[in-house]
């Protein structure tokens, strides 16, 4: 109900659901939560401090260029935040960030799969 109401009042009715793309044609930047977009914020104020990483969050492909830097860094800050950032994200830009080379192959919410889930 909140995000119906959020839509109208935003105009932003005319989008597609996330859930009605299919897995590689999700656009962060239009489907992060509130949420997602601060904790996203927060990984990329970490990256930035840390290791001195300039990267502007104006289109999807500096996210998915974020994601997979912090993804390959074994830090346990920026590893939480990256954490809290996907779990903060829609059940599609999940599925999206896991099934493409955004995530390192050893990182582990790649390898992660709900329970019930086989491929």
């Amino acid at each position: 109900m909140l995000k119906a109401f959020w839509r109208r009042t935003t105009g932003q009715h005319d989008r597609p659901e996330p859930h009605a793309e299919g897995p590689g044609n999700v656009s962060l930047t239009e489907h992060l939560t509130h949420t997602g977009r601060y904790h996203l914020e927060r990984l990329h104020t970490l990256v930035g401090l840390r290791y001195s990483e300039p990267v502007c969050l104006d289109s999807d492909a500096a996210i998915r260029s974020l994601i997979h830097y912090a993804s390959r860094i074994q830090d346990q800050d920026i590893q939480r935040e990256l954490l809290l950032l996907y779990l903060n994200c829609p059940p599609a830009v999940q599925d999206y960030l896991r099934s493409n080379d955004i995530l390192d192959v050893d990182q582990y919410l790649r390898a992660h799969r709900p329970p019930g889930v086989t491929e």
